[in-house]
This record gives structure tokens, sequence and C-alpha cells, in this order.
């Protein structure tokens, strides 16, 4: 019976400490490090509260024990934030670039770089977008490069965890980052790892959100659940496992660690993990997302209801961060949106409502657009799946809330960036 090993330490005051006696359990791993000359980091870095991206001690530790295996390492931070952000804006919101900087690290922005198109497994005969340097990398020539993912871990109301899998969705683009994020979102993950797995996994859980992955910054504190733990390994999918059981879940209740299991990419039977150290007592942290809304803001559901891996769950978060990152509920109260999604609508739930109406996804813009613009005279139609941004455009103009007032950089540095990142091939529309 095949086993694998998952090594766990607890940070304290010394994260080096702890990631570098991780690495030494694997010794084919520093093998690997010291013959690799370039490393790629693939962080969580998509929003700028902390605990909601890799934690820069722990990066910062990464980095150190990955410079003893070699100081002349060309050492990349990565990431590809969309839908609603761009990376170059997330790293100066969350200091990353300035870590990045001190460490002599890279920064690496994954949304301006040229994309090759992939077939992420084999039998498929769709097509996605990759960052060409990553295929180059660590496709082409991954014998020379190390590809090391670095999650924070967190509770997600969509996708249940983010941990190890759940990372890679950030290799995508924004186009094909919303497809498939709906019902199919957990295939997806599983998919992203058919096509390219990590060399090693290595999961930052000091403080670990429920409610995640994006919650408003006044609310984070109290949702937060001090772990203090970093762990890692080889396989993935058995990272994920341990990171089920830090969440207090079973790995077999997380979809995409299940599917990943079941078709033989990774070990998911905690009887067949062997784990160096000792995880905390175990106590249920939750996925569910708790929205802070004013009353003016109502959803009308379809009695089949709405995708909340999907529609539902990107419009509840995007709101909850339009509402509560610069103003409060009470503010907003009076300022009025209906939004309008799922499918399988009875007629008098679309009688009555107070405008603007946003039809949200395929499924209401397919049953019910042409009645809702016949009886209303302000609609916004979107007639897409897992997107944000076009979500955010429209709460931003209708809810007469400023994009510059949602984030900590000033207003003259976001415009700086945008032109930056744009002039090295960002695509990418600023919400206004």
């Amino acid at each position: 019976m095949n086993t694998t090993r998952v090594a766990v330490r607890r940070v304290g005051s010394d994260p080096v400490k702890a990631v570098r006696e991780i690495f030494d359990c694997f010794e084919e791993i520093k093998s690997r490090l010291r013959e690799c000359s370039s490393v790629f980091i693939k962080i969580n870095g998509v929003w700028h509260h902390k605990h909601l991206f890799t934690s820069p001690e722990i990066i910062g530790a990464a980095v150190r024990v990955i410079r003893e295996s070699g100081p002349d390492k060309k050492i990349f931070i990565m990431e590809n934030c969309s839908q609603g952000n761009f990376t170059r804006h997330c790293y100066a919101a969350a200091g990353i670039d300035k870590d990045a900087k001190k460490m002599g690290a890279k920064c690496l922005y994954l949304d301006e770089e040229k994309p090759v198109m992939v077939t992420l497994r084999e039998g498929s005969d769709e097509r996605y977008e990759f960052p060409g340097i990553l295929y180059r990398h660590l496709v082409e020539d991954r014998r020379n490069a190390f590809y090391l993912n670095m999650p924070v871990l967190k509770a997600h109301c969509q996708a249940q965890m983010t941990a190890g899998l759940k990372n890679q969705m950030g290799l995508l683009y924004d186009e094909d980052r919303a497809r498939h994020h709906n019902r199919d979102l957990h295939q997806k993950i599983v998919d992203i790892y058919h096509f390219i797995k990590p060399d090693f996994t290595l999961v930052d859980a000091l403080k670990v959100v429920a409610g995640g992955p994006m919650p408003a910054g006044r609310y984070v504190d109290g949702l937060l659940y001090d772990k203090d733990l970093v762990f890692g390994g080889t396989d993935t999918v058995a990272v994920d496992a341990v990171a089920a059981r830090v969440l207090g879940h079973d790995a077999e209740k997380i979809k995409h660690v299940k599917l990943a299991a079941e078709q033989g990419l990774g070990i998911a039977d905690p009887d067949r993990i062997t784990l160096d150290g000792e995880l905390p007592p175990q106590e249920k942290i939750s996925w569910e997302f708790q929205s802070h809304l004013p009353e003016s803001i109502n959803f009308v559901i379809g009695k089949e209801g709405a995708c909340f891996e999907g529609c539902m769950g990107h419009a509840v978060q995007v709101l909850e961060l339009v509402v509560n990152e610069s103003h409060t509920p009470e503010e907003l109260e009076g300022r009025p949106l209906t939004i309008v999604t799922g499918k399988g609508f009875e007629q008098e739930q679309l009688a009555g409502l107070e405008e603007p109406v946003m039809v949200l996804g395929k499924c209401a813009c397919e049953e019910v657009l042409p009645q809702v613009r016949d009886s209303y005279k302000v609609v916004d139609e979107l007639n897409t799946c897992g997107h944000c941004d076009n979500i955010l455009n429209i709460a931003l103009r209708r809810l007469k809330v400023s994009t510059f007032a949602m984030s900590p950089v000033s207003v003259p540095k976001v415009a700086f960036l945008l032109v930056l990142g744009k002039m090295k091939g960002l695509r990418y529309t600023f919400p206004r």
C-alpha cells in the first residue's frame, strides 16, 4: 500500500526554523533544490488584508531556506490576480512588492505575461491560456526550475477551502478562470492539477480565516483561528487532506480533494499519510459566508437555486467588499440594488422589483431577461458565469461607491501601477 508523508511544525517565534525542519524531512526535495537554477513560488495574494494572503514571514522563511541550497538562485514570487483586481495593485496594497525586494526575490505578475494555449488534461478538447514563462520553465524545462506552491489556508465559501490544489487556480487568466467557476469548479481545480503539479506544497496556517476567501477588512479579526502552523509535502493531495483536518473537516468532504484522490493524483486517506509532527486539536472552521449588506440590496433567486460556486457566491462576496471596505451597511441603506439570479422563477417573484435590477448569470438571462427588460427601465445584464469583475463594475456604479475608496493605495500610485502594468502586457479594465 502506497503511503506519503506530510511534515507539520509549529511556527512560534522562528518561522525559518519551522520551514527548514519541514524541508529537512524531504531529502529528495533538498537535492532537487540544489540542482535547480530558478525557483517559482506561487503565493496566494488576491486581496490585501493580513491573513488573506500568504504571510510575509512564511514567504521570507521559505526564501531563506531556498537560499541555503544555493545563494545565486533566481527566485520569483508569483500570483495572477484578476476578477476585479490586478497583481501589481494587490502586491503594493499588501506590501509584497517591498518584501520581495528586501529578500532579493523578483515579483512575477502573471496577469502581465504572454500566454500559450494548453489542454489541461488528456482527452479534453478545451484549450486554456497559460503563462508562457511558466510553460517554458515548469513544463518544457522543468528539470532546471523548482515550483513551490505556498497557499495560505482559508475556509472558502465556494471551494470549501483554499490550500494547495485551489491555489493553482491563479495560474489561469481571467476568462479561463471564470470558465466552469460554477458547479464544475471542483473538477476544474483537479484538471489544473492534472496539467501541472508542484514539486512541493507548503501551507501557511498561522491564522486561518473562516468564511473566506475575502471577507471585508473590518470583519477579518473576528473570523481568525490561531493555528500557528506550517506544513508541507510532495503530494499536494495529501497536504490538502491534512489542511482539511486543520479546518476540522474530513478530506473526503472536500470535493476537489476527494476527486483528485479518486482520479489517482494523490493520497487523501489519512491511514496512508504519515504525519511528521502534530496537529492541534480539531475545531470545525466554517466555510459559509456571512454577509453584512443593507436591506436595500435584495436577491431574487429562482426556485432551482443559484450556483454558489459561481454567480451567487461571486455576487455576495463582491457586494460585501463594495459595501464594507469604505462604507458601512447603514451608510449605503437606501441605495437599492436587486439581483435576479438562478432559474425556475415564479412570476410573482419578478413583480414589483426595486430598480436598478441586475440579471446575473446565463441561467437567469436565458429565462427571464426579456421579461425583466420589458417590465423595468434600469436593467443590467450579465450573461456570464463566474465573473467577479463585471459584478464589481455594476455594483460600484449603482451603489455610487468609488473604486479607489476600496484600496489602501493612493490614487496616483494606483494609476501609476495600472499604466506600468499595461505597458508590460496587463489586460485589465479598472472598475469605475
